[in-house]
């Protein structure tokens, strides 16, 4: 059976549980659609046919996993986007968490033993986040010659909260009037399936005056992972899970009274290749962690300032 190798296409939207007819993409080779939290191939019945095969016999790496539905001649298969997931396997590199499984197929009419064909998939998600032949065999997913796409970044949220049980947020896209010398309470979240695995890292948070993140006037409150400056700012979490939270004074930035936004640029890092907690001492700041990539930077703002509460 020939491979087909897809164009890199990101996909953005969350799937539903499955498309309906009218959604399917048309094709008449391996079809894989990377969804937020879906895997899907597509498999033509007829070129499958063709080639002597049947594609209702097909299961993924968990002989389990067959489950299918057939809509405009493709028979599609799911699996959860989840390590471990119908034998889901979970790479990550420099850039991508990398999702892999095989659909295996059997001859039309089989009755005797013989080995399947395998059609090797895999799905790259942006993270901005060996086997051995001795007594035990090692099965492992290769993906050469078979299908593979890109799915969307990982989503994060930034909010202000009212005090440090971090419980009552302010409404977001809102004006949110503090006086001088204030507390901001500031908690990230990230939308991520693999909980137990990836962490997010607070890289820089930093105000500016304008909504731009990237305004090159601005006056860091969070660099390289560390705080700027420990009587200012105090990391309460980053690095441990998929929130992070710190509070900051309120005072005049560069001395300049107009709104301020606060930005941070975070990353998710891999706690099974990486130690993922910054190290901040009062003399050396925490250096990149090899294993986290970069998300796109979030934002809350305007927090205008005034002398007092009344």
């Amino acid at each position: 059976i020939p491979f087909f190798l897809l164009s890199l296409i990101p996909i953005f939207l969350t799937l539903p549980f499955f498309f309906s007819e009218s959604e399917r993409p048309s094709n008449s080779g391996p079809e894989l659609v990377c969804g937020r939290r879906l895997l899907e191939v597509g498999l033509s019945r007829a070129g499958l046919e063709t080639a002597g095969l049947n594609a209702f016999s097909a299961h993924l790496a968990d002989l389990r996993c067959s489950s299918h539905q057939e809509a405009n001649g493709t028979v599609w298969f799911q699996v959860e986007r989840r390590e471990g997931s119908c034998g889901n396997t979970l790479t990550t590199n420099s850039s991508h968490a990398i999702y892999s499984n095989s659909l295996f197929i059997y001859q039309v009419h089989n009755v005797s033993f013989t080995r399947p064909v395998s059609i090797p998939f895999s799905c790259a998600y942006p993270l901005d986040t060996e086997s051995s032949l001795d007594v035990a065999v090692a099965p492992y997913l290769p993906v050469e010659g078979g299908v593979s796409g890109i799915g969307s970044k990982a989503s994060a949220s930034m909010s202000l909260y009212h005090n440090s049980n971090y419980t009552e947020p302010y409404p977001a896209g809102q004006r949110v009037t503090l006086p001088l010398g204030s507390v901001l309470h500031v908690g990230v979240s990230v939308n991520e399936t693999e909980t137990e695995r990836f962490v997010v890292v607070l890289d820089n948070c930093y105000a500016t005056h304008s909504p731009n993140p990237d305004d090159p006037m601005r006056y860091f409150i969070i660099q390289n992972k560390c705080p700027s400056d420990r009587t200012q700012v105090r990391v309460e979490e980053s690095g441990s899970s998929l929130e992070a939270r710190f509070s900051a004074l309120l005072f005049l930035f560069q001395g300049d009274y107009r709104d301020v936004f606060l930005h941070c640029s975070l990353s998710l890092c891999d706690q099974r290749s990486s130690s993922c907690t910054p190290l901040c001492s009062r003399r050396r700041r925490s250096r990149s962690i090899s294993s986290s990539v970069p998300l796109n930077p979030v934002t809350i703002g305007p927090i205008s300032w005034t002398w007092s509460l009344d």
